[in-house]
């Protein structure tokens, strides 16, 4: 699972990659020509779990991040840009909100509402090259395959199209799994799960308020938004321990802005965390919301996907409230579940197998 992070150039795309792996761009491992590093997910019921059982080890939920080429209004649709974005899995929309004489802007002034339209605009366009490139081959290609699911992919095809032309992503369609089966192989860039983040000067809440009609705009088309200061974030990296949190009471602000992007760019995707607990290791885990049981026992161990018997699932907050295993156990709140068990998020799992 993989995101990258665009938007136009000297937006704060590489402090942002920095903040959520904790690596500069330059020194993080680089394939295909991009920087590619893991940035963990903070959720904070993971440090509640591990000052429960004090373990070992504790690790968090995980999601790659990479840092594809700069945005080039205007290019041709094929753009060197636009290839690596195919390959992602969703998108982290970096947008310039601060001024700075020391920080020139590709087009002049600072208009966060412009930059926003003309990255949509360019992701809408080359989704209408992609569907026009593509009911072109099939011309060609029709005779190789049964007739009734040429004729269905070509109805879908002018579908997006229309959708594309009265300039409205593709993930705003209700498509049917069928549907979303015949395109998947196409990997549409306005169907990608979409995070879009303000970077703004030190004022977050004059930010908010000022951009608020922008970023309603944005959550009615399904996108989650996330307002930060990049520039304060780093002082934020910066300073020691001892005074981070005092630094964060002074600006009204309870947790970094990056841990928040993480979470937000999990939900986005889709994601789920469920919980191993014990003295060795805490650990949070990714599954796909609707994952049945087993599906999550894979995420663990192959074996235990295949030799899946029972969950022994507890509520995180049903834990916590208990204060012990041993509370809980006494107070019967463990629950066996089968396969056919829809894990949900905070699901705390023991798995029970046999191969």
């Amino acid at each position: 699972m993989n995101l990258g992070i665009i938007g136009l150039p000297q937006t704060g795309k590489k402090t942002i990659f920095e903040l959520l792996t904790g690596i500069p761009a330059q020194k993080a491992p680089s394939r295909d020509g991009l920087s590619y590093a893991m940035a963990s997910v903070r959720d904070p019921r993971v440090d509640r779990l591990s000052s429960l059982y004090n373990p070992k080890r504790t690790k968090y939920a995980e999601i790659e991040i990479a840092l594809p080429p700069d945005v080039q209004p205007d290019a041709t649709r094929n753009a060197a840009w636009i290839a690596p974005l195919r390959n992602m899995d969703g998108l982290i929309h970096v947008v310039r909100d601060f001024p700075s004489p020391q920080v020139f802007h590709a087009l002049g002034e600072v208009d966060a509402a412009r930059d926003v339209s003309l990255v949509e605009v360019e992701l809408l366009l080359a989704d209408l090259a992609l569907v026009e490139t593509r009911l072109t081959r099939m011309e060609k290609e029709s005779r190789h395959k049964p007739a009734s699911e040429v004729a269905k992919e070509k109805e879908l095809l002018k579908r997006f199209g229309e959708q594309l032309e009265n300039e409205k992503p593709l993930s705003t369609l209700d498509l049917t799994p069928e549907e979303q089966k015949l395109v998947s192989s196409l990997q549409f860039l306005s169907m990608k799960p979409l995070v879009t983040v303000f970077n703004v000067g030190e004022s977050l809440a004059e930010a908010e308020q000022r951009l608020a009609p922008l970023a309603e705009k944005h959550q009615g088309n399904g996108t989650a938004v996330v307002y930060l200061s990049a520039a304060i974030e780093s002082e934020i990296r910066d300073l020691p321990p001892e005074e981070r949190q005092a630094f964060m009471d002074d600006l009204g602000l309870t947790e970094p802005a990056a841990h928040r992007l993480s979470r937000a760019v999990y939900e986005a995707m889709g994601l789920i965390s469920f919980f191993t607990v014990g003295p060795d290791e805490v650990r949070a885990w990714s599954v796909r919301r609707g994952a049945r049981a087993p599906e999550a026992a894979g995420k663990i161990h192959s074996d235990l996907e295949r030799g899946f018997i029972r969950a022994s699932t507890i509520r995180y907050e049903a834990l916590l409230e208990a204060g012990s295993e041993r509370a809980a156990t006494e107070a019967k709140l463990y629950v066996l579940n089968g396969k056919e068990y829809v894990v949900q998020d905070g699901d705390i799992l023991e798995i029970r197998f046999n191969v």
